[in-house]
């Protein structure tokens, strides 16, 4: 199987209005409509809007009937969330061979096609978590994401988004080394970094997390699951309280420059996570270089590496539910990694944000 190098192809979140969800993504965070889709689904009929901002796609979809109860009882049980996941393959057949020799929960039997006209989209459909999928899809003469399209807009848009960075989620207790197994398998992924207990042993909080991704065709994964020994709950808990089991928690955009996109951002009311003050001053005795006071404006996380910066904020939940959030990632000098100290922050401050305190 050869996947492309274009790391994750599309995202695609179900939820209960998709109008207002694309004006929001629209209007905050300067995505461009470029089409929308009406279709007979599985089980009724449905609506998706596709997004898109550099390389980045986001596709929104919702019922237009209650007949599609797949699409209404997803976002009843996990609110406004990511149901799945695509990447784009140069061989659809050698992909399904690929996928049957590492054991694939498959969720139809064998190779799906979507045509419209001359387009047309070979699609394999996979189980992931409790109601996620990984999509492996082959395209044919498409002008647009999919085939059945109506495109609203030819032009490209770039706000300074340049594309999806990764995808981090969140499982249930010793669930995660089954689903790193699974879909490091499946995605030819590298496992590169493991956070256990000892990396939290002097906090109340912590997580267990796995770091996957494959340099050459750009796709990073992120698996995260509770320390229920742990004294408080952390944001890994509170989305599997609120989200009723496991799922994709938040999508990462890598950005050209963060601090300038941050600050358009909160100009269209946009809320970050609180970042604790004691870290700002902590990172200013670690690296005086780093221009600590315009950070902490923005409720920016920093992590150096020689001449490289890691910089990270994260949105507050995108819903009303605290589960989907989104993050927004640059990397100067092409640094490599996560950035294990800023997760020990990004769990300060999310912990700060539930209990409402700096």
């Amino acid at each position: 199987m050869v996947i492309k190098d274009s790391g994750v192809f599309f995202v695609e979140i179900y939820v209960g209005m998709a109008k207002v969800v694309a004006w929001w993504h629209q209007y905050a965070i300067g995505f461009k409509l470029k089409g929308t889709r009406e279709f007979k689904g599985l089980f009724g009929n449905q609506i998706t809007y596709w997004l898109q901002n550099g390389k980045a796609n986001i596709l929104l979809t919702a019922a237009l009937d209650p007949s599609a109860h797949d699409i209404v009882s997803f976002v009843d049980s996990h609110g406004n969330s990511i149901k799945r996941f695509a990447v784009e393959v140069e061989d659809i057949n050698d992909t399904l061979n690929f996928l049957r020799t590492k054991n694939a929960i498959f969720l139809h039997n064998g190779i799906e096609s979507v045509t419209e006209n001359d387009e047309k989209a070979e699609l394999i459909r996979c189980k992931l978590f409790d109601d996620n999928e990984i999509v492996f899809i082959k395209r044919t003469n498409c002008t647009s994401i999919l085939p059945g399209f109506q495109i609203t807009n030819n032009e490209d848009l770039n706000n300074g988004i340049l594309g999806i960075d990764h995808l981090a989620s969140v499982v249930r207790f010793n669930e995660s080394s089954f689903w790193n197994d699974y879909i490091s398998s499946l995605l030819s992924l590298d496992q590169t970094q493991t956070i256990g207990e000892e990396f939290f042993e002097n906090h109340s909080i912590g997580m267990k997390m796995h770091v996957l991704n494959c340099r050459k065709t750009k796709i990073n994964k992120v698996i995260s699951e509770p320390l229920p020994q742990k004294q408080k709950k952390s944001q890994v808990d509170v989305f599997l309280d609120h989200h009723f089991g496991n799922g994709i928690q938040h999508l990462a955009f890598e950005v050209e420059d963060l601090i300038k996109l941050v600050s358009a951002f909160k100009s269209k009311g946009i809320a970050f996570t609180a970042v604790p003050k004691k870290y700002y001053d902590s990172l200013t005795v670690e690296h005086p270089d780093v221009p600590v006071e315009l950070l902490r404006k923005y409720n920016i996380l920093c992590e150096q590496d020689g001449d490289k910066l890691l910089l990270q904020v994260f949105t507050e939940p995108i819903g009303d539910r605290p589960t989907l959030f989104y993050e927004f990632i640059q990397r100067i000098n092409k640094f490599d990694g996560f950035g294990a100290n800023n997760i020990k922050q990004l769990f300060k401050s999310l912990e700060n944000t539930l209990n409402g305190s700096n």
